[in-house]
């Protein structure tokens, strides 16, 4: 029998007074016997203004909470899934990436996974939604293998195309 952590965060628009958070869970939920934890989408910021996101977020290469979540996983020997974390991408047209990461006990990224489905909708003639007008969708499904099988990756919105779980 394998333990799953679930961290739930309420995440502001400023990356590093999330950090301090996300890390505490991760550890309450090792602490507790968790060998694979699962954060949500956004877990290292939520903004709804796309030029704070543009200098908030950094490339995945350079990301302070990635560096930091992938650390804490090898210090805690966990398997990781990184819901997404909001990053800059090297889209011509600036658009930024809604990326979910496997991390392996090791610390090392084994997958990562761009959104492929956007919310873009309509809710009212006041209210409407255009992820894609910040973020580049990804272009393919993505596949890890585990100790523990194999983890189809995806965030939030995918969930409502079942032909992408087939």
């Amino acid at each position: 029998l394998m333990r799953v952590g679930l961290l739930q965060l309420t995440v502001s628009d400023d990356p590093a007074a999330n950090l301090p958070r996300t890390l505490a869970l991760l550890r309450e939920a090792a602490a507790g016997g968790a060998e694979f934890v699962l954060s949500p989408e956004c877990t290292n910021a939520l903004s709804s203004s796309r030029d704070h996101q543009r200098a908030i977020f950094h490339p995945e290469e350079t990301d302070p909470t990635l560096a930091a979540l992938c650390a804490e996983a090898k210090s805690l020997g966990l398997w990781l899934l990184v819901g997404s974390l909001g990053l800059k991408s090297d889209d011509p047209d600036g658009r930024l990436a809604n990326r979910s990461l496997l991390v392996r006990p090791d610390g090392t990224v084994q997958a990562r996974y761009d959104k492929i489905h956007m919310f873009d909708v309509n809710v009212s003639d006041t209210e409407v939604y255009r992820e894609s007008a910040g973020y580049r969708p990804g272009d393919r499904a993505v596949l890890a293998e585990t100790p523990f099988g194999r983890i189809g990756l995806t965030v939030c919105y995918d969930v409502r195309f079942a032909y992408l779980y087939r």
